[in-house]
């Protein structure tokens, strides 16, 4: 389950923050996760929620998520498109040769902070 060690390394992020901040409280977090990139959300807010009930400048935060698709571009026919089930295989020209633009991403895009 390395959604725990996920989890972990965001609150100790946001701790920092907050505490450079010098916020009373973290509101919510949100964060950029693609489809691609080996994380189970529920399982990751299962363990954010965890995690943030033990420290009181974060009981309660949300965490947010959006959901980045698994994308591809294909350098012969200059199409993006959909990669299922990671195979990057342009539909168009069948090329194999492409670059893959979203859907392995994991960041910190914005914390909401009380002051």
């Amino acid at each position: 389950m390395h959604e725990l060690a996920i989890a972990q390394s965001i609150v100790e992020a946001v701790e920092a923050k907050a505490s450079e901040c010098n916020a009373a409280h973290v509101k919510a977090v949100r964060l950029k996760i693609g489809e691609a990139s080996g994380v189970v959300t529920d399982s990751l807010t299962f363990c954010f929620e965890m995690l943030v009930s033990l420290d009181p400048t974060l009981v309660g935060a949300q965490l947010l998520i959006d959901t980045m698709p698994h994308r591809a571009y294909c350098q012969y026919c200059a199409r993006e498109f959909s990669v299922t089930n990671f195979v990057a295989q342009c539909p168009t020209c069948k090329e194999w040769s492409n670059e893959i633009v979203s859907g392995t991403e994991l960041q910190i895009l914005e914390m909401e902070f009380d002051t």
